[in-house]
């Protein structure tokens, strides 16, 4: 240890000392001389800083880190909000401890597509998602909870009805009403169109383009992690390629990245493609696929040719990739059957199309030939709107046929006159081996494309897909230690680093010093989905611990009410805007 030089001995004194101890004399006051050495070393010890206590430690842990590299035993100790060490920290200090038991600390799951942005301020805890291991909520498909004109805001259901307009008064509302998990939100392409143009089938004059472009530059401005499409949708079916070419410029100005819902994930998947290549070329901007998919029973096996597709365009340097969900079926409105052009206007046109005898046939030939498509077990109504036809709730569309004793085609036309918004329904339209394939790759995330049912919802046995309660643990159960699809780490990976990085949250997705204390405990061993088509409501189990910010909102499987978590703004925040 070094003596501090104004510890009060002069130089000379000491320089005395050590040239009586070379010539093998006995310094003066030798008893004294002892004295003030003991004393200086004691003051210099206890001036020494002590290392600051820790706020968590989880000890014990199998660590995948989330890089994909093999895991290896140690603890992890946590300050604020910060991971600040990593290793065999048994002598450290600290506030709290979990002892992880043996099981997996890995980081934080981030849900690449989750749906939770509106049903968050009904229930901030989201315990579906953290029961999950969820600590991230990516969202905002195509469209997002901001910006909104006055007449979007007017229209919706008063019970429900937006308290915000743009997308940074949506994140400070966030903030104020906190929520269990971090969100992270992209700028929705319909948010322009229906803002400037609405539901009407036409490309934007050079005005509406432009206006369109300032909507999505102060979106970015305000935090948006990027530009999203959901092309199967109104109004976005009706977008031109150019149209959406544009405002991904405008994203990736601002550092931002390109989702999407592709047009087609069935017979024409291949354009679907082209088109999204097309948007990252021109718009210089990275791309990523919501749900990969190849949908009906014609297309299945199509699923090598998609990856193939991809692959060429990442060998030619267009940086795409893709996210999935580990089911074989899809959960969306049922207007989606209906032909594009009865759609125009919204559906409440769509409604007065079909009390025109001339477009009620051309509807009913197009619902025919979908349900024909899909087969009897295709199409599963799971919520419809109007009190008086709950009893068509959970039940295929053959058996509601039935039960009116009308034709399949002609029964989805009764739900649709029936009800002021789509019924929702699960297609199950997709092939196991294509859904294996998909995940396998290297370059394919995670996304549960599902909110987090609220108590309420719960309660009242609401059909939902099961994938909002098991998407995660599905992975992890089912296909890594049932199917051995990948390792663990793999999964882990794909569910932490990959989806950080698709979406620039740079501070999260591995475990690291000076990494964001976003981490989940689970047991592989035991952790799998327990939802069911049939019976949904259930939460997925081996999910031990989960911390977010540093925050614990899940302890020894209990939930704690701790509200941790944080709004993720994109690259292009400029606080001024905040």
């Amino acid at each position: 240890m070094r003596v501090p030089g104004n510890a009060g001995v002069s130089p000379a004194r000491f320089s005395a000392v050590s040239r009586a101890s070379k010539a093998g004399g006995t310094p003066a006051f030798p008893g004294a001389l002892a004295a003030l050495l003991l004393l200086l070393l004691t003051a210099a010890c206890a001036t020494a800083p002590k290392p600051a206590m820790l706020d968590l430690k989880i000890i014990n842990g199998r660590i995948i880190d989330g890089t994909g590299a093999p895991w290896y035993r140690g603890d992890v100790g946590v300050r604020g909000d910060t991971i600040v060490s990593i290793g065999d920290l048994s002598n450290a200090a600290a506030a709290n401890t979990i002892d992880a038991r043996d099981n997996v600390v890995s980081p934080g799951f981030i849900d690449l597509l989750g749906q939770s942005q509106y049903s968050v301020f009904q229930d901030p805890h989201l315990e579906a998602k953290v029961r999950q291991g969820i600590t991230t909520e990516v969202t905002g498909e195509g469209s997002s909870p901001g910006p909104l004109s006055q007449k979007q805001i007017d229209a919706a259901n008063p019970a429900n009805r937006p308290k915000w307009h743009t997308l940074g008064e949506w994140f400070s509302l966030l903030e104020q009403n906190r929520s269990a998990i971090n969100f992270a939100l992209f700028v929705g392409a319909d948010n322009p169109r229906e803002m400037v143009i609405g539901d009407v089938n036409r490309p934007p004059t050079a005005d509406e383009m432009r206006e369109m472009e300032a909507i999505v530059d102060q979106a970015m401005r305000e935090g948006a992690i990027g530009l999203s499409t959901s092309l199967i949708y109104l109004p976005a079916m009706y977008s031109t390629t150019d149209e959406i070419v544009n405002l991904a410029r405008v994203a990736s100005k601002h550092g931002g990245v390109y989702f999407s819902h592709i047009r087609d994930e069935g017979d024409h998947i291949d354009s679907a493609l082209d088109e999204a290549f097309r948007i990252g070329r021109e718009a210089k901007i990275p791309v990523n696929i919501w749900h990969l998919k190849v949908g009906g029973a014609t297309n299945w096996g199509r699923m090598p040719h998609v990856i193939e597709r991809i692959n060429a365009a990442r060998a030619e340097g267009l940086d795409v990739a893709a996210n999935v969900y580990p089911y074989a079926a899809s959960s969306t409105s049922l207007s989606t059957l209906a032909p594009d052009w009865s759609l125009e206007g919204g559906y409440s046109d769509f409604k007065k199309r079909l009390a025109d005898p001339a477009d009620r046939a051309r509807i009913a030939e197009a619902l025919r030939a979908q349900f024909t498509k899909r087969g009897p077990k295709g199409i599963y109504i799971t919520r419809i709107g109007n009190p008086a036809y709950l009893q068509y709730e959970k039940h295929f569309v053959e058996e509601i046929a039935a039960m009116m004793n009308v034709a399949p085609n002609e029964a989805m036309m009764q739900l649709f006159a029936n009800t002021n918004s789509s019924p929702s329904v699960i297609f199950f339209s997709m092939n196991e081996t294509d859904v294996q394939t998909a995940l396998r790759q290297s370059f394919v995330s995670i996304g549960s494309d599902s909110g987090s049912p609220t108590p309420a919802s719960r309660a009242a046995g609401q059909a939902v897909h099961p994938r909002a309660y098991g998407t995660f643990p599905r992975v992890l159960g089912h296909y890594v230690r049932d199917e051995h699809l990948f390792t663990l780490e793999e999964a882990v990976r794909k569910a932490t680093s990959q989806a950080a990085d698709r979406t620039n949250l740079t501070d999260r997705g591995v475990l690291r010093p000076g990494m964001k204390a976003d981490v989940v405990v689970f047991d592989p061993a035991k952790i799998r989905d327990v939802s069911t088509y049939e019976d949904p409501h259930h939460f997925s189990e081996g999910v031990l611990d989960v911390i977010v910010n540093g925050g614990v909102v899940l302890r020894d499987g209990a939930m704690t009410n701790a509200l941790p978590g944080r709004v993720l703004r994109g690259r292009g925040f400029e606080p001024q805007r905040h």
